[in-house]
């Protein structure tokens, strides 16, 4: 009997432990009113200096709408656009996100992405600054009270580029 009992609390906490992992922890983020949120792209990134991860664009799920950092990165009531910056520079790309028409990237359909960011509208948490990265607009946006407490679903670890 104590066998049973010895296995089934490594059993729940196995399962508890697999569940957070599989469904990633709260974190500090901002929820924007486009559909996406800004925070951090995982709680350790194994492929940044320091473990640190990127503040990048992301589902409510927890998966990043980019590999990893942008900029300039604009975010909009309806848009989200910028350039995506890679590992390797010459492989960065500009893009533009909304939700009824999901990522278009600007080499692959570049009327498309020109419609999306005319009708983006007015930058938020830019500070009147045209060129700003993703970090710095969450930490303006994080200033105003609408966003402040706010929280999102993040992964635990990230490894290569978060299986985007």
């Amino acid at each position: 009997m104590d066998s049973f009992r010895s296995l089934l609390v490594i059993g729940t906490l196995s399962a508890v432990l697999a569940l957070g992992f599989f469904w990633g922890v709260p974190t500090r983020c901002v929820q924007l009113p486009n559909g996406l949120n800004i925070g951090k792209q995982a709680l350790i990134d194994l492929n940044r200096p320091y473990f640190r991860p990127d503040i990048v664009p992301k589902f409510d799920n927890g998966r990043s709408l980019l590999p990893g950092d942008a900029w300039p990165f604009y975010a909009t009531e309806t848009t989200v656009h910028g350039l995506a910056l890679e590992a390797d520079p010459e492989d960065d790309f500009w893009f533009a996100w909304r939700e009824d028409t999901g990522l278009v990237l600007k080499a692959e359909d570049p009327a498309l992405y020109e419609k999306l960011v005319s009708e983006a509208g007015a930058p938020m948490g830019n500070k009147g600054i045209n060129v700003v990265g993703s970090h710095m607009v969450m930490m303006e946006l994080k200033r105003r009270p609408e966003y402040t407490d706010q929280t999102c679903r993040n992964r635990w670890l990230v490894v290569g580029t978060g299986d985007l």
